[in-house]
Formats: structure tokens, C-alpha cells, sequence
């Protein structure tokens, strides 16, 4: 429903959605995990890796299988926590064949900010870029505990960090400013006391998909 709510304001077509798994086969079960490898820093030779591949391998794959628009102006990119470095991995590195990226609660690591910083040109030339983030927001404060949290079929026990939101906060900070500094546009969203898990990303889902895909505003 979230994903037809832009398209309903008279935006573009239905989206074609491609969904990569990035929780399963650590490379050591326990000790080095699979998504903290593959979505890491752009310095990352592993995480360089992988945004090859997902824009080398898997994007022609998705063209020659669905009726696409293959264009980069057509072609964005999401993610939470990691998975929003990741999501802007891809148009740092692959500015020509993606056009955007959303982060939900991004985890900005030092040398994706220097990828940012670097690249302002390419980011300016037409790129859709969002962001926000939840945590302690002056009085509203993330909850320590909360039941709700624990009705999901995985990992019910792993409600989400409480202070990691906040503890991100300074590299999103980081990130606005490299872009201000560049007069690049985007749009950012502070969803206050908001926790760091797939709940609360649900809950303001519709904030990044309306603005890749319909009307947007800073």
C-alpha cells in the first residue's frame, strides 16, 4: 500500500521492487558478518564488491528479465541501517546507473562521508537523495523496552537497539553538511524517539518512496 500511495498522486509507474537477502551466510558464523562486510564503508574492498555486482550483475539481470526503465533517472536504490551506506554506495559509485538513493536510520561510516564529499558534481547533476533517522530528540526519548516490538516471527527476542538511532545521528549530521556544503538536494526526515528496527523503518516507509517517486520537497 505504501508503494502505490506515491504512484496515486499522480507520480510514476508502479515500481518494480528487487529485494537482496543480507542476514544470511556469515563468512564466520559468529564473528565476521556477511552484511557488515558487503555493506560496509566505500573503502570496503568487499563492499566495492558487492555494489558491482548489484549493479554489473544483478540490474541487467532484473532489465532483460521485466519491462524496466533502465535509465539511471528510473533506478533507485533503499536501505536501513548498513543497508542505507550501501543504498548510497551504489549511486557513488554507479552514478550512471543509479539515480537515487533512500537511507532509513543510515549507518554513514568515514569513508563513505569522503565519497560523498568527493563526488558533489555528480551528486548535483540530477541525483534523488534521502535520509532520516529516529532516536532521543530533546524530550522524546527512545524506549528502553517495548512490547510491541517483540510480535515478529524472527529474531523476536532482537527488538532493535534503543540508542542506536541516536548514536548514528552525528554521521547523518555529517552527511547533511557535506552535501549542503556541495548544494546538493535532499530530503531529510527526524522521526523523533523512533527505534532502530524494521518497525519503526515501517511506520515512515512512505516518507522515502514518496520521495523517490513522487512530489518532492527538502
Amino acid at each position: 500500500r505504501n508503494l502505490l500511495c506515491p504512484v496515486g498522486q499522480g507520480a510514476s509507474p508502479v515500481p518494480i521492487v528487487v529485494l537482496l537477502p543480507s542476514a544470511q551466510g556469515d563468512m564466520i558464523p559468529g564473528v565476521v558478518r556477511r552484511r557488515h562486510m558487503e555493506y560496509g564503508d566505500t573503502s570496503n574492498p568487499v563492499a566495492r564488491t558487492h555494489a558491482d555486482f548489484v549493479a554489473e550483475t544483478v540490474k541487467p539481470l532484473i532489465d532483460s528479465m521485466f519491462r524496466t526503465v533502465p535509465s539511471p533517472s528510473a533506478t533507485f536504490s533503499i536501505g536501513s541501517s548498513l543497508g542505507g551506506q550501501a543504498s548510497y554506495h551504489l549511486v557513488l559509485r554507479h552514478p550512471d546507473k543509479f539515480g537515487g538513493a533512500a537511507g532509513l536510520s543510515p549507518a554513514f561510516q568515514p569513508g563513505t562521508l569522503a565519497s560523498a564529499a568527493s563526488s558533489l558534481d555528480a551528486l548535483r547533476d540530477g541525483k534523488v537523495l534521502y535520509m532520516d533517522n529516529g532516536g532521543d530528540v530533546d524530550e522524546s526519548k527512545v524506549p528502553l523496552f517495548d512490547v510491541l516490538d517483540h510480535f515478529t516471527e524472527n529474531h523476536w527476542w532482537n527488538p532493535g537497539y534503543f540508542w542506536l538511532d541516536t548514536q548514528l545521528q552525528p554521521g547523518v549530521d555529517a552527511m547533511r553538511m557535506a552535501l549542503d556544503v556541495g548544494g546538493v538536494r535532499y530530503g531529510y526526515h527526524r522521526e523523533a524517539g523512533a527505534r532502530h528496527n524494521e518497525r519503526a523503518w515501517a511506520r515512515r516507509i512512505d516518507r522515502p518512496l514518496a520521495h523517490l517517486f513522487g512530489e518532492r520537497a527538502n
